[in-house]
């Protein structure tokens, strides 16, 4: 996502769900000083439902039906960042952009990532 921040500069922040082949997941997040461009990730081989419970048991948020995005709460996605002025200013900036793009839910609680394989 842009908008709202100086171009130029490489912004990017990054979910990770990282699942084990023998059960089991973690949430990793990256780049959090980075707003430009929002994304979750996880394995080629992992699972919907086991990707979908690593974020619902986080607290992070839940996949979409058809499993192409991750929908991220809001207070669980700013409470990966610091608590600093020009972060949270960025980070509101990030957040009115996907608002303005239709990608937060109707009642403001989750943004919409999309979900990376790889």
């Amino acid at each position: 996502m842009t908008g709202g921040r100086r171009r130029g500069l490489e912004e990017h922040v990054d979910v990770e769900v990282q699942h084990a082949q023998q059960g089991g997941a973690r949430i990793a997040v990256h780049d959090t000083d980075d707003l430009g461009r929002l994304s979750a990730r996880a394995a080629a081989a992992a699972p919907a439902d086991a990707v979908d419970g690593a974020l619902r048991d986080a607290g992070a948020g839940h996949l979409d039906a058809a499993g192409r995005h991750a929908w991220l709460r809001l207070t669980w996605l700013r409470a990966q960042g610091p608590d600093e002025p020009r972060w949270l200013e960025g980070f509101a900036a990030m957040i009115a952009h996907a608002t303005a793009q239709g990608w937060t839910s109707e009642d403001g609680t989750l943004v919409r990532a999309h979900l990376e394989r790889g």
